[in-house]
């Protein structure tokens, strides 16, 4: 073998060795988390005491929560409680988000619908008001998936969650108020359905008593079942088992529609109110709901519940499935 040989055989060795060094260099650069090519979130989700998600030019009509001594409220609305499942769950999946970059131009923002005017911002902030994070999330694409960015950068991310969907926010003239009804916790009773073991409904100037009673059964080796009564009044109009269970379920059931201005606690009789319901378990825990007279000529109501600052409006069915429905036809 020729020098001149040996000199071309030395130079594509050096080559292959740069070559491959070239390319180790690149894998560990791709697969750092400092990457551009997956998108990643760092915050303690514990230390989240703060959420806003708005458009920049419609600020009133967004969300703001806020956590308060007994767990999430709703600022923007009333201040009233928050589903604490749901605020927890979008703050998991802020925290646990990923995505690939779709691009890095802000030339490229009114493509994703993702310019500072367009987007839907997340913020997050902890009890200092430090802010945690700050997303500009735009359109959303197939199945759960959405584009973002960060604030402060020109990179778009394909993320594999659909905020978008997640606020009703789809095809939605920006100045509309994002939906509230599935971020306020509209179900009034806190005992579950099969712990109710007690049930009072105050109809006008009428109090029903019913309990959920065990019955001894013929045969003593069958254990006692359980039936509803009622309790009080033992004379006068008397409401089947049937009918009562119905109620039951309904009471355990009861949804408000919407939260309304704290200033109407003192309107419309909800100071002496005429109709109430209460529920008890057999541990002690009460439930107590009151309701207001009619406020419009829809015949809907306000109530409150016991213990919550909110008040609630309800329709006129859901209130007469309670207090008139039952007690149709009842001897």
């Amino acid at each position: 073998m020729n020098k001149r040989m040996i000199y071309v055989l030395a130079g594509l060795f050096m080559a292959l060795l740069i070559i491959s060094y070239a390319q180790r260099s690149f894998d560990k650069a791709t697969d750092s988390p400092e990457s551009l090519n997956e998108l990643s979130l760092s915050f303690d989700g514990g230390s989240v005491n703060k959420l806003n998600v708005f458009k920049q030019d419609y600020p009133d009509s967004g969300l703001y929560f806020v956590k308060g001594d007994d767990g999430w409220l709703l600022a923007s609305e009333f201040s009233s409680p928050a589903r604490e499942s749901d605020v927890q769950k979008l703050i998991d999946d802020l925290k646990n988000i990923s995505g690939s970059v779709r691009g890095e131009s802000a030339d490229l923002f009114p493509e994703f619908e993702i310019s500072d005017e367009r987007a839907l911002q997340i913020e997050l902030f902890d009890s200092d008001d430090n802010k945690l994070v700050h997303l500009y999330v735009g359109k959303g694409g197939g199945g759960r998936e959405c584009f973002v960015r960060l604030a402060g950068s020109p990179v778009t991310y394909l993320a594999n969650e659909n905020f978008i969907s997640r606020f009703a926010a789809w095809n939605a003239p920006p100045e509309k108020k994002l939906p509230t009804d599935r971020w306020v916790e509209l179900k009034l009773c806190d005992i579950e359905r099969d712990e109710i073991q007690s049930l009072e409904i105050i109809n006008d100037k009428q109090t029903f008593a019913f309990a959920n009673l065990e019955v001894p059964s013929e045969d003593t080796l069958t254990p006692p079942a359980r039936a509803w009564t009622q309790v009080s009044p033992e004379r006068g109009t008397k409401i089947e088992e049937s009918k009562i269970r119905a109620l039951w379920s309904t009471v355990s059931s009861l949804r408000a529609k919407a939260v309304t201005d704290p200033a109407s606690r003192a309107k419309f009789g909800l100071d002496k109110p005429k109709y109430s319901l209460a529920v008890a378990d057999s541990l002690g825990s009460r439930v107590r709901i009151e309701f207001s007279d009619p406020v419009n000529e829809e015949e809907d109501r306000y109530l409150v519940v016991e213990g919550r600052a909110a008040v609630y409006g309800i329709d006129k069915s859901s209130f007469e499935r309670v207090f008139v429905k039952p007690f149709e036809s009842a001897k």
